[in-house]
């Protein structure tokens, strides 16, 4: 087998295979003879149809079969023996038979070669925090907001209380869609309704009824209610004020601590630590990464980049369906998603530059510390350190995280940094954002 390769532009490449002893005609006749025993025929017992017979119904099928076989086995054949790692899957442009013998040329891309990662003259932002006694408090009180009762109240409603509610909404008499509720608990000062709603429940009481007028805003949300004047009638049910639980035994028990509140303040600030650290490594990690794909231009293959739209765009659906979003009917345009793409694309060659050049590989014990931290938020720790360690799969997603972790240090380590100091819920909001 003759194998040339030549360049045609910065990344493709055109193939020509000869492959001198392909007897294709020899190959299908023995595919046809393979098959005549299998083949049914009106007038013919089966394995007895006429060779002849079998070549001019199945000849085609065979022949195709046959060059698909010898082109597969020799295209593998090929790109060994050339040491050649295509970036997608080739391009068969032409085929011909001279004889026994069969050529055909094929188009394909490869990656581009990364001779370094360059990191000349590079300041990098650290970013550093720690959870403080504050922070503690302030999870602490969301906790008790998150376990509130409302206090019925036989005074009138004031900015603060909740008020529940029936109301139905008209607009020159008629009703319209979305203009009516039955037990809405209004938190007033909350903006769940419109503040010219809310500003006429205040001074409101229990068992009152009371109608409520407003304009919708030119930029409301539901077009056909766009600057026009509604009318509500309006029964308050109740108005009551929030009741925060005790900080006591109880209390902790309800956020399942049974040991009491400096157990339950340990526990919520291990919980916070372990929050901060993984936000801490996500958001020093996007600005290592954002810095080298910023300082390393690399021309990039068509097919991989394609190949990474097409999944961010399917992650992007998933993530709709996941909110209750019907996705049918809303256009995907992949060249929305190419930049993200190409960057993903362009930082997979550089991370995998500086594992290579740095024989860098996943260290054991921060594999096991990781899969700890993992199993430390589980009801039963062990079980999912378990299920890791025993599912490759699952392992090696932990393992390559860890990779990307020592690149982001080593990153760190070979450029200048300059450290800022931030807080809990700055750098937690930072990474959610």
């Amino acid at each position: 087998m003759q194998v040339t390769v030549e360049n045609v532009s910065e990344l493709g490449r055109r193939m020509t295979v000869t492959v001198e002893d392909a007897n294709i005609e020899k190959a299908v006749q023995e595919r046809l003879k393979s098959i005549r025993p299998n083949v049914k025929m009106a007038g013919f017992r089966p394995g007895k149809v006429p060779m002849n017979m079998v070549a001019r119904t199945h000849g085609p099928a065979a022949r195709r079969d046959v060059i698909d076989s010898l082109v597969q086995e020799s295209m593998r054949e090929a790109f060994t023996q050339e040491n050649i790692n295509p970036a997608g899957p080739p391009h068969i442009d032409s085929m011909d038979e001279e004889g026994e013998k069969f050529i055909y040329t094929l188009n394909y891309e490869v990656f581009p070669e990364v001779s370094d990662v360059k990191l000349d003259d590079i300041t990098l932002e650290k970013t550093v925090a720690e959870v403080t006694d504050e922070d503690v408090d302030k999870m602490i009180e969301t906790l008790r907001e998150q376990r509130m009762t409302w206090d019925p109240l036989k005074r009138g409603a004031k900015e603060g209380d909740g008020v529940t509610i029936d109301f139905v909404g008209t607009i020159d008499g008629e009703e319209f869609q979305g203009g009516k509720g039955k037990d809405v608990l209004i938190e007033l000062g909350e903006g769940r309704m419109l503040p010219e709603f809310e500003e006429q429940l205040i001074g409101k009481k229990a068992d009152q009824e009371v109608e409520v007028t407003l304009t919708f805003p030119e930029d409301y949300r539901a077009e056909q209610l766009q600057g026009k004047t509604a009318k509500f009638d309006v029964t308050v049910k109740q108005v009551a004020k929030k009741k925060l639980p005790k900080l006591d035994k109880e209390f902790a028990a309800m956020c399942g601590v049974e040991e009491g509140i400096a157990a339950l303040k340990k526990e919520v600030r291990a919980n916070m630590e372990r929050e901060l650290t993984s936000a801490l490594k996500t958001l020093n990690k996007r600005r290592a990464m954002d810095m080298i794909a910023q300082k390393n231009e690399l021309a990039l293959p068509e097919a991989p980049v394609e190949r990474e739209a097409q999944y961010l765009a399917e992650q992007a659906k998933n993530n709709l369906r996941n909110q209750g979003v019907n996705v049918e009917g809303i256009p995907f345009d992949l060249e929305n998603f190419k930049p993200n793409a190409q960057n993903r694309v362009k930082l997979s060659l550089l991370i995998g530059k500086i594992i290579s050049d740095n024989e860098i590989k996943p260290d054991e014990e921060r594999v096991k510390q990781a899969i700890d931290n993992i199993a430390a938020s589980y009801e039963d720790p062990e079980e999912v350190v378990n299920y890791y360690m025993n599912n490759q799969e699952r392992l090696s997603e932990i393992q390559m995280t860890v990779v990307e972790d020592m690149v982001v240090e080593w990153i760190f380590d070979h450029v200048k940094v300059e450290e800022s100091t931030s807080t809990f819920s700055d750098v937690v909001n930072a990474v959610s954002n």
